[in-house]
């Protein structure tokens, strides 16, 4: 803490002397309390009292003179960071604080990317399918056409490994519903379903050759 509090000492007079004055703003530099120097952060804390001020010590231009600041007296790329309170046990709980919610986020995402992949059935890949070619620019046009099922017939040959994976046994079920699928896209594409099937088994041909390839 002393470190902090003899730089911050050193910085406030030539904060007070280049910042656009104001009041209120120089109260939160005169009330904000250094509590230490981690790594390349400034870490400063407010009392309850005077945590209302913490909207001008974080305004962007104040953050961006301190940071300036510091640059100057340490040679060194730092930040700076506020927290309520003004003791180094204040930053201990406002640090296990940030970690906590960091890992509830990351749960909360991996739950997320779950609850997606747990939907990503044949259902959905046919709406998908379904709903990119009613947005297609130019449907009518072969060349059109024949990169729509070129594009589809990669993502359909991925989404195949991606069910294989989690439904090992579930092979019976896969040439029945990619039977349907030639079916729907031949239909949508004015286009011979073997023709569709074709594209599909290339692309999966592919995706093997690849990922043998990698290991």
């Amino acid at each position: 803490m002393q470190l902090a509090a003899e730089l911050w000492q050193q910085m406030k007079p030539i904060i007070r002397k280049r910042m656009a004055f104001s009041p209120d703003a120089w109260r939160s530099v005169e009330a904000a309390v250094p509590i230490t120097l981690e790594e390349t952060t400034l870490v400063l804390g407010l009392s309850e009292e005077d945590e209302p001020l913490r909207s001008y010590l974080e305004t962007q231009t104040m953050t961006a003179l301190i940071r300036e600041i510091l640059l100057e007296l340490t040679g060194k790329e730092m930040s700076v960071i506020v927290i309520p309170g003004t003791t180094e046990d204040d930053w201990k709980r406002y640090k296990a604080r940030q970690e906590y919610q960091k890992k509830l986020a990351a749960q909360v995402t991996e739950a997320t990317i779950r609850q997606v992949k747990e939907h990503r059935d044949w259902m959905w890949l046919t709406n998908q399918i379904a709903h990119a070619h009613a947005h297609l620019p130019h449907r009518q046009y072969d060349f059109v056409k024949a990169k729509f099922l070129l594009d589809w017939a990669g993502k359909i040959a991925e989404f195949v490994d991606e069910f294989l994976a989690s439904h090992p046994q579930s092979h019976d079920e896969v040439t029945k519903e990619l039977e349907r699928l030639c079916q729907r896209m031949s239909g949508m594409l004015n286009t011979s379903a073997i023709v569709v099937g074709l594209e599909i088994e290339r692309a999966m041909r592919a995706r093997k050759q690849k990922l043998a390839g990698s290991e």
